[in-house]
C-alpha cells in the first residue's frame, strides 16, 4: 500500500507541472487578461527550482507577440512560507524580448491595466500585514525591448539589455544595489548603478550614456521640424539622488556631451552643428522648476541663415506660425518687439542659473536674395562669453567677438536687462571691413559700387525705456567708388565721401540714431537709413562747408562773387577769391568747380544809362553828377525840353540813341574773359569752368552781375547732375 501511495505521489510530482502549465495555457485569459503559451515548466523537488522555457504573452489579437523570454529560473526557499517570509535566492531571466506599441494616447497594455485593476476592486479589501520578502541575485540578460510610437512611425529599440540586483529584502539595512547595462540597436551603450534603501526608499543612481546615435531620435524631431537628418553622438555621466515614494523630486547633476551635431533641412543642406556641446549640470530639479547650470559650451558651431522678403529659414524649418511672425518690413520684426509682446506675468515660474555660456570659433553663413542677386557673407572664428546669467539677474553682459568674410573682425558688448528688453546697450567695434563686400547692397540701394575701402565702425547704443540713443562714427579709408546711376535711392554717394574725404585719405561720419521703440511704426533699420541719407544729403547740399578748410577764410568766399553792373576787371577782394579756387582745386584735384554768370540785363542797361549820361553831364560840366543832383536834373531837363518826366525816365529818352543792349553784352563778356584770362595765367592746368546763365535762366532777375560758384566731380559723365538746378540753364563763354 505504502509502495502504491508513493508511486501515485512521484507521479504526481512528476506531471504536476506539466498540469500545472497546461492549466495556465487554457485559463490563461481569465488568470493574466491575455493569452499564453509556454514551451515547458519544470520543477526540481530537491532544490526547489521552478524552470519556464519559451514563454509567450500575446498581444489582445491573440496572435502577435507581447512579451517573451527563453529562459526564467527562480530558486525558492519554500520553508520560509511557515514564517510568511517570501525567500527567493535566485531570480534569473534570459532572452526578455517586450514589445509596446502607442497611437495617439493608447498603449497595448491598455487592457492588462483595466484587466488587473478590475481583479483587485473585487471583493472587500482588509488591512494586511506587510509583506516580508528576501530576493537574492536578481539577474536579467540578453533583454531585447522595444518601443513603437506610430504616432511618428519610429520603433525604438533597447538591445542586449542586463542587469544585476545583489539583495532585496523588506527589512534590510542597507541600500540595494542594482547594475543595469544596455545596447542601442543603431548604436550606444547604457549602464546604471543604483542604490536603494527598501525602508525609506532613498536612492542614488550613477547613470553613464556612452556613443549613443541622436539619429535614434530622428523621427521625433521630424515630427515638428522639417529637416532630412538630425545627429549626433550623446555621451553623458548623470547622478540622480531621490526617494521612490516621491521619485518626482529627484536631484539630477553631471555632466552631458553631444559631438558632432547636426541637423540638415529638406534640401540637406546642413543648417545647424556643432562639434562639441558640453554642459556641466550642477543641479536640476524639475519638481521645483529649478535649473542650475554650471557651464555651457558649444565649440565649432555652424548657423545657415536664409533670409528673404518674409520669412528666414529657421521659422520655416521649425514651422514657426505665420501670425507669430511680423513682415521683415514691419517694425516688430526686431528681436526687441518680438521679446516685449510676451509679459513677463504669462511666463512659468522658472528658476535658472547658468554660471557661464560660451560659443568658440563658430561659423555662420548668412545670406539672402532682398536685392534679387543672391548676397552671401561669412562669418567666423565667432567667440561668445556671457557671465551668469539667471531668473533673478537685473542686468546681463554678454560679449562676442568674429571674423567678418575671413578679414575684417568685429566685437560687441551686449548689455540687457531680462525683465525689460527696452533697456540695454550695445558697444560695437568693426575694424578692416572691406568694403566691397556690401556691392549688391549699394548698387541696389544707392546706385553705387563700392570698388576699395576698409571700414572702421565704431558704435555706443543705449535704449532706454524704449528709446534709442545710438551714437555711430565711421571711418572709412582709401576709399573708391563707381556710379553705376541706378539704386532706389540714387545717393551721391560718391560726391559726399569725395568731399568728406581728408588729406590722409580717410571719410570720418558721425550718424547719431534717435527713435522710439514704443511706437509700432518705427523700424530700427529704416531710422538708421534715413540718418545715412541725410548725413549725405546735407554733405552734398553744403559742399563749401567741407572744402573751406582747405583753404581757410569765409566760407561765403567759396560761394558767389558780386560786382558792380559797370565793373569789367574783378577787385583785389575778388582776386583772392579766385587764388582760393585755383588753390582748392589743387588740393582736391578731383574736384570740378563751376563759375556761372547771372546779371540782369535790364537792370545793367538802365546802370550803363545813368553812368553814360551822367558822364555827359561831368564833361560839359566840369561837375561829378553823383554829387550834383540839383545841376544833373537841371541839366536832363534842358535836354528833353520839359520837366514833366523822372529822371529815370529823362536818362532812358536821352539814351535811345546809345545801344545800351550792346554796351551791356560787351560788359558782361569782358568780365567773364577777365575772369578767364586770370585763372588760366594763374594755373594753365586749370579745370574751372566758367558759364554765362541763359538770357531767361529765373536767377538772372534782379541779380547784380555774379558768379554763383558749384561744385561736382570731374570724372562724372553727367557731370551737371551734382549741380543746383539753375546752372542746367547756362552757356559757355570760351576764351576769344
Amino acid at each position: 500500500m505504502l509502495i502504491s501511495i508513493t508511486s501515485i505521489t512521484i507521479i504526481i510530482m512528476l506531471v504536476a507541472p506539466t498540469l500545472i502549465k497546461n492549466y495556465i495555457i487554457n485559463n490563461s485569459t481569465e488568470l493574466a487578461g491575455r493569452k499564453i503559451d509556454i514551451s515547458s515548466l519544470q520543477y526540481n523537488y530537491f532544490t526547489s527550482t521552478v524552470k519556464v522555457y519559451d514563454f509567450k504573452m500575446f498581444e489582445e489579437n491573440g496572435t502577435d507577440h507581447f512579451t517573451t523570454f527563453d529562459t526564467l529560473v527562480i530558486d525558492l526557499e519554500p520553508l520560509k512560507l511557515i514564517q510568511d517570509k517570501i525567500e527567493i535566492e535566485h531570480i534569473y531571466l534570459r532572452g526578455l524580448m517586450v514589445k509596446t506599441i502607442t497611437k495617439e494616447s493608447s498603449f497595448n497594455f491598455d487592457d492588462l491595466i483595466a484587466f488587473h485593476n478590475t481583479q483587485d476592486t473585487v471583493g472587500i479589501k482588509k488591512e494586511e500585514a506587510p509583506l516580508k520578502f528576501s530576493i537574492s541575485n536578481i539577474e536579467l540578460k540578453d533583454a531585447n525591448i522595444y518601443f513603437d510610437d506610430q504616432n511618428v512611425g519610429k520603433e525604438t529599440q533597447i538591445n542586449d539589455f542586463s542587469f544585476a540586483i545583489p539583495y532585496v529584502g523588506w527589512n534590510q539595512q542597507e541600500k540595494s544595489k542594482a547594475d543595469v547595462t544596455f545596447n542601442f540597436k543603431n548604436g550606444g551603450y547604457f549602464q546604471t548603478k543604483l542604490n536603494i534603501n527598501p525602508i525609506d526608499g532613498a536612492f542614488d543612481a550613477q547613470v553613464m550614456i556612452s556613443d549613443l546615435s541622436l539619429n535614434t531620435f530622428y523621427e521625433y524631431a521630424a515630427a515638428y521640424t522639417d529637416i532630412n537628418d538630425f545627429d549626433g553622438v550623446l555621451n553623458s555621466q548623470i547622478e540622480i539622488k531621490g526617494n521612490t515614494n516621491d521619485a518626482v523630486k529627484s536631484i539630477v547633476s553631471g555632466h552631458v556631451e553631444i559631438d558632432d551635431f547636426r541637423m540638415t533641412d529638406t534640401n540637406n543642406k546642413l543648417f545647424l552643428g556643432a562639434k562639441k556641446i558640453s554642459t556641466d549640470l550642477e543641479t536640476i530639479d524639475y519638481y521645483n522648476s529649478s535649473y542650475s547650470i554650471k557651464t555651457l559650451d558649444i565649440s565649432e558651431s555652424y548657423t545657415f541663415f536664409q533670409l528673404d522678403s518674409t520669412s528666414n529659414n529657421f521659422f520655416r524649418i521649425f514651422k514657426i506660425e505665420e501670425e507669430q511672425v511680423t513682415s521683415i518690413d514691419s517694425s516688430k520684426q526686431s528681436l526687441i518687439a518680438t521679446f516685449s509682446e510676451t509679459p513677463s506675468a504669462e511666463l512659468p515660474d522658472i528658476n535658472y542659473t547658468i554660471g557661464n555660456l560660451s560659443v568658440n570659433n563658430g561659423v555662420i553663413d548668412y545670406t539672402d536674395n532682398l536685392t534679387g542677386q543672391p548676397f552671401n557673407y561669412n562669418l567666423s572664428q565667432v567667440k561668445i562669453n556671457s557671465d551668469s546669467i539667471s531668473n533673478t539677474s537685473k542686468w546681463l553682459d554678454i560679449y562676442a567677438t568674429m571674423l567678418l568674410n575671413e578679414r575684417g573682425t568685429l566685437k560687441a558688448d551686449l548689455g540687457i536687462n531680462p525683465d525689460n528688453y527696452y533697456n540695454s546697450t550695445l558697444d560695437i567695434s568693426v575694424e578692416n571691413f572691406l568694403l566691397p563686400d556690401l556691392n549688391i547692397y549699394t548698387n541696389y540701394y544707392m546706385g553705387h559700387s563700392l570698388l576699395n575701402g576698409d571700414m572702421y565702425y565704431i558704435s555706443k547704443s543705449k535704449i532706454i525705456g524704449g528709446q534709442i540713443q545710438s551714437e555711430n562714427k565711421l571711418l572709412v579709408k582709401n576709399a573708391s567708388l563707381e556710379n553705376t546711376k541706378k539704386g532706389l535711392y540714387s545717393l551721391p554717394l560718391k560726391f559726399a565721401f569725395f568731399l568728406l574725404t581728408d588729406k590722409n585719405g580717410d571719410v570720418k561720419l558721425d550718424i547719431p540714431v534717435r527713435g522710439d521703440l514704443n511706437d509700432p511704426q518705427v523700424n530700427v533699420g529704416k531710422i538708421v537709413w534715413q540718418t545715412f541719407k541725410n548725413v549725405i544729403g546735407k554733405t552734398v547740399a553744403a559742399p563749401v562747408n567741407f572744402v573751406v578748410g582747405l583753404v581757410g577764410g569765409d566760407p561765403k568766399d567759396l560761394e558767389e562773387m558780386e560786382f558792380n553792373f559797370n565793373d569789367t576787371i574783378p577787385s583785389e577782394k575778388q582776386y583772392r577769391q579766385l587764388n582760393k579756387l585755383l588753390d582748392l582745386e589743387q588740393k582736391k584735384e578731383e574736384l570740378k568747380i563751376t563759375m556761372t554768370y547771372y546779371v540782369d540785363k535790364k537792370l545793367q542797361m538802365e546802370a550803363l544809362a545813368s553812368e553814360t549820361i551822367g558822364q555827359q553831364f561831368n564833361n560839359a560840366t566840369g561837375k561829378d553828377y553823383l554829387k550834383n543832383d540839383t545841376d544833373y536834373k537841371a541839366y536832363l531837363v534842358n535836354k528833353i525840353g520839359k520837366d514833366s518826366l523822372s529822371t529815370v525816365d529823362m536818362i532812358k529818352e536821352l539814351s535811345k540813341p546809345i545801344l545800351m543792349d550792346s554796351l551791356a553784352t560787351v560788359k558782361s563778356k569782358n568780365l567773364i574773359k577777365t575772369v578767364v584770362d586770370y585763372l588760366q595765367m594763374e594755373y594753365p592746368a586749370t579745370t574751372i569752368k566758367t558759364l554765362k546763365a541763359k538770357s531767361d535762366a529765373p536767377e538772372n532777375a534782379g541779380a547784380y552781375p555774379k558768379f554763383l560758384i558749384t561744385y561736382g566731380l570731374l570724372d562724372e559723365e553727367d557731370n551737371e547732375s551734382n549741380l543746383p538746378e539753375e546752372n542746367n540753364n547756362t552757356v559757355v563763354i570760351t576764351k576769344e
